[in-house]
C-alpha cells in the first residue's frame, strides 16, 4: 500500500505520528482507525498473554474495498508525543487509557475534514479498546464537532467498562484486588480515573458495530454470565449490531484470549466490510 507519515497535532499539543494511505483509486470514503492500550498502530509483536496483534491485513482489506485510510499512534504510545518523566517525548501528557485520548480522536477527525483530498469524505471511526471508549468520549464532549453529517457510522471493537476489566486483570495477574488502590492514585497523581463507556455511549449520534471475544477473561462477568459489553450495546441509543468472536461462533476464531480479536477482521472482514458499504452512501 502506499502511504505517508503524517503528523498530526491536538488541540492541546501533542503531536501524534499518523500514517495516510489512500486508496488505489480516488475514494470518497475514509475510515479513521486506532489502537488499543498497549499496542501501536501497527500492533504489538510481544501482544498479551502471549497474543501478538497485527493491524495491516486488516488495513489491506478495507485498502481494497476503496477505503482511504488514517491510522495513528496515541499520546504516549508508538511514535506520539506524550507520556510522563524521563520517558516522554515533545509535549508531556499522561496516557489516559480513553479519559485523554478522546483529544487524540477530535484532532484525527479535524485532520481528515481539513485534509486537501479527504476534507469532502464520508467518513467511518474504526476504535479499538481504548480507542473505542476515547471515541465515545470525543462524542460526548464535541457533540458539534461529531454531528457532522459526513460521519456515517461506528466500529467499537472490544471497548470495556475500564474498571471492571482492570479489577479482573489485577485479580489474574497479582491474586489481589488492587483497582480502588489503581484509581485513587491515577486520580492522586494524574487527575484522570477510569473511562466509563456506560455513560458516553449515549452520545454516539452514528450506527455502531460492535465486535467482542466473548468468553475472554477480562471482560467476562462470570456472575451474570454475559460479557461487560452487552452493558455498553445496551446503553446505546442509535442503531447497533454486534459480532461475537470465540471459537464456538460463526467463523469460529481463536481461543476466547482478548488479542484474538484484534486478529479477528485480518482473517474474516467481510462483516466489518458489510457494515461499513451499508453505512456510506
Amino acid at each position: 500500500m502506499t502511504y505517508s507519515d503524517v503528523d498530526i497535532v491536538t488541540d492541546d499539543n501533542v503531536r501524534l505520528s499518523a500514517w495516510e494511505i489512500p486508496a488505489a483509486s480516488p475514494s470518497d470514503r475514509t475510515v479513521i482507525l486506532n489502537h488499543p492500550l498497549t499496542t501501536t498502530r501497527y500492533g504489538s509483536d510481544k501482544g498479551l498473554d502471549g497474543v501478538a496483534a497485527e493491524f495491516l491485513p486488516m488495513v489491506k482489506h478495507l485498502h481494497d474495498a476503496g477505503y482511504n485510510v488514517v491510522m495513528y499512534d496515541h499520546r504516549g504510545q508508538g511514535d506520539s508525543d506524550g507520556g510522563l518523566g524521563r520517558t516522554a517525548r515533545g509535549t508531556e501528557a499522561p496516557v489516559g487509557a480513553g479519559v485523554t485520548e478522546w483529544q487524540d480522536v477530535v484532532a484525527s477527525l479535524k485532520y481528515v475534514l481539513s485534509h486537501a483530498d479527504f476534507a469532502d469524505d464520508e467518513i467511518i471511526f474504526m476504535s479499538q479498546c481504548m480507542g473505542a471508549n476515547a471515541t465515545f468520549l470525543a462524542w460526548q464532549n464535541a457533540p458539534e464537532l461529531f454531528a457532522n453529517p459526513q460521519i456515517k457510522g461506528l466500529v467499537a471493537h472490544q471497548p470495556t467498562i475500564s474498571y471492571n476489566m482492570t479489577a479482573r486483570f489485577l485479580r489474574a495477574k497479582t491474586g489481589i484486588d488492587l483497582v480502588d488502590r489503581v484509581l485513587e492514585t491515577q486520580l492522586e497523581r494524574y487527575g484522570v480515573g477510569f473511562a466509563n463507556p456506560l455513560e458516553t455511549v449515549p452520545s454516539v449520534t452514528v450506527p455502531i458495530l460492535f465486535a467482542q471475544v466473548e468468553k475472554e477473561q477480562y471482560t467476562f462477568n462470570t456472575e451474570t454470565g454475559q460479557n461487560d459489553i452487552q452493558e455498553i450495546i445496551d446503553a446505546a441509543t442509535t442503531e447497533n449490531e454486534v459480532i461475537w468472536i470465540g471459537p464456538k461462533h460463526p467463523n469460529a476464531f481463536g481461543s476466547n484470549m482478548r488479542f484474538d480479536g484484534y486478529q479477528y477482521f485480518n482473517h474474516h472482514p467481510e462483516q466489518l466490510l458489510d457494515f461499513m458499504s451499508r453505512q456510506f452512501s
